[in-house]
């Protein structure tokens, strides 16, 4: 019985210390699980951090990529019609500028004030210096000429057309070879159409160039050298030169010859203000700017 008991005593202990291997085994086992999860946990942890990276880094060049494209598009052209327009969007540099006036053929330059009283102001005409001749045609005085930077005529047809589709101001300045400069002003101002042979309108005078109007008298006629529309027989346009608003060979003509200093006494076919200067001195310098009445 005793040796019976021992050998079931050594049995015991042997499967004792085989489970203990089998435990030792296991723990050694579920440590290295351990340390597997931990590396994998961190692993992914770091593979989380690197597609967020990732994920910012696309953001930020797709984002990039938009804003280039925005801004190689072209800005759409904001259309204006005169330079009033041009100054309520906030432009309020002086300058040339493209107007697209309604039922124009075409788009016209224009030189645009944005300084003489408040800005706004669309200049028509300007004489400075003689660079550009004013002996042109009906046609010529019809579609402009020169360039709007420097001398030039804007055009019957585009004044009518802008005068015609709201009350507009006309102001007229002058300047004599000894300095004085002078202005006047018509509150309201509008030329026919080409049928009407771009009949005059001028209303509310006020200024410094005469006590009164020296311009046209109301409802006078556009004449050339090519289109005698004037109330004279001699021919006014012919006789005077350039084109005008002529009437009986008229107070003014600031489309006349351009005579330099010295030679400009005498002229009566030079750029005449008859309230200003007298019947036939020719001035230094003319400019003749509209913007609408309401601005």
């Amino acid at each position: 019985m005793e040796t019976k008991h021992q050998a079931e005593l050594a049995g015991a202990r042997s499967e004792k210390e085989k489970l203990q291997r089998l435990v030792s085994r296991q723990s050694g086992t579920i440590e290295e699980l351990e340390k597997s999860l931990l590396a994998t946990s961190a692993n992914s942890s770091l593979l989380q951090r690197q597609q967020l990276q990732l994920l910012e880094s696309v953001q930020s060049l797709v984002q990039s990529l938009v804003a280039q494209g925005r801004a190689q598009l072209p800005r759409q052209e904001q259309l204006f019609q005169d330079c009033a327009e041009v100054l309520r969007a906030g432009i309020h540099s002086s300058g040339v500028y493209t107007l697209h006036i309604a039922n124009l053929s075409e788009p016209k330059r224009a030189y645009c004030d944005m300084e003489t009283e408040r800005g706004g102001w669309t200049v028509i005409q300007l004489r400075a210096n003689g660079s550009l001749s004013f002996q042109r045609s009906w046609r010529e005085y019809k579609q402009g000429f020169g360039d709007a930077a420097g001398e030039h005529w804007l055009g019957n047809e585009a004044v009518h057309l802008l005068t015609s589709r709201a009350p507009y101001a006309l102001r007229v300045e002058l300047q004599d070879w000894e300095g004085t400069q002078v202005y006047a002003h018509y509150g309201k101002f509008q030329l026919g159409s080409e049928k009407q042979l771009y009949r005059l309108s001028l209303q509310d005078y006020s200024g410094t160039a005469g006590q009164q109007s020296g311009m046209a008298l109301q409802g006078t006629h556009f004449s050339t050298r090519d289109a005698d529309n004037d109330n004279c027989l001699c021919k006014c346009a012919q006789m005077l030169s350039g084109g005008w608003w002529f009437d009986a060979c008229g107070l003014s003509n600031l489309n006349g010859i351009y005579y330099p200093a010295r030679h400009n006494a005498r002229k009566l076919n030079g750029i005449r203000w008859h309230h200003f200067q007298g019947p036939s001195y020719s001035l230094k310098g003319t400019r003749m700017l509209i913007r609408p009445a309401s601005f």
